[in-house]
C-alpha cells in the first residue's frame, strides 16, 4: 500500500509542479545572463535519486509526472541517471547543468538533493526547483515537495496486524533518519490501534 500510495503522490506532485509554472509563465535563465523570455523554456527535467529510473518507487514517480507533463503541457523533458558513490558536488554539477540548458523546473527527487538545490537555486533565481522528501530548502524558486508518510505507513501497519497469524511483525527502514522514523511511528500505531497484542520488531 505504501509504495503505491507514494507513487501516485510523487507522480501528481512533479505534474503539479510542471503545471503549476506553464500557467505562471515562468523563464528560465543562466546565472551570468539576463533572462530568456520563453515561458516554456525546454520543459521539466528531474534528477533521479539512488536506484534511478526502474526503482518501481518514486523515481518512476517522478517519471510518471514528468511524462504526462510533457503531454498535456506539450511541453520538453529531461531526466538525469544518479552516478554511484556521488557526491553533493556531483549532484550539484547535475541540477546546474540542467538550469543552464534552459529546463524550468528543474526537479531533485529525493533529500539527498537539498545541499544542492539550496546551493544552485541562489544562483539561478528565475528557474524554479522543486525536491522531493526535504522541506529545509527556503527559497522563493524552491518548492519543497514533501508527503505525511506517516499515514501510508500507518495503513501498511494495519495490513499487517489484521494478516498475521505468529502476532509478531516487521518494520525495516532504510536509513536513520528523521523521514525514517517517521514512517516507523505511524507503522507502530497503526498495529497498535488495530491490535494491540501484536508485537512489532523494527
Amino acid at each position: 500500500m505504501h509504495r503505491v500510495s507514494r507513487f501516485a503522490v510523487a507522480g501528481a506532485a512533479a505534474t503539479a509542479l510542471a503545471v503549476s509554472l506553464a500557467a505562471c509563465g515562468g523563464k528560465s535563465t543562466d546565472s551570468g545572463s539576463s533572462s530568456t523570455d520563453d515561458s516554456k523554456g525546454k520543459g521539466v527535467a528531474i534528477a533521479y535519486d539512488i536506484g534511478g529510473k526502474g526503482d518501481q518507487s518514486f523515481n518512476d514517480a517522478a517519471y510518471a509526472g514528468m511524462e504526462r507533463a510533457m503531454k498535456e503541457l506539450n511541453i520538453g523533458g529531461e531526466d538525469v541517471e544518479p552516478s554511484d558513490g556521488e557526491s553533493d558536488a556531483d549532484k550539484i554539477q547535475r541540477l546546474t547543468s540542467l538550469a543552464k540548458q534552459g529546463y524550468n523546473p528543474v526537479i531533485g527527487v529525493g533529500f539527498a538533493y537539498a545541499p544542492a538545490v539550496k546551493e544552485v537555486a541562489a544562483k539561478f533565481p528565475k528557474t524554479t526547483f522543486g525536491i522531493v522528501d526535504d522541506e529545509t530548502v527556503k527559497a522563493n524558486n524552491v518548492a519543497d515537495l514533501v508527503f505525511s508518510e506517516e499515514q501510508g505507513s500507518y495503513l501498511a501497519g494495519v495490513a499487517a496486524a489484521k494478516a498475521t497469524k505468529s502476532k509478531t511483525v516487521g518494520f525495516v527502514g532504510g536509513v536513520e533518519t528523521p523521514l525514517i522514523k517517521k514512517f516507523q511511528a505511524g507503522f507502530e500505531q497503526g498495529v497498535k490501534d488495530t491490535d494491540s497484542s501484536v508485537k512489532v520488531r523494527s
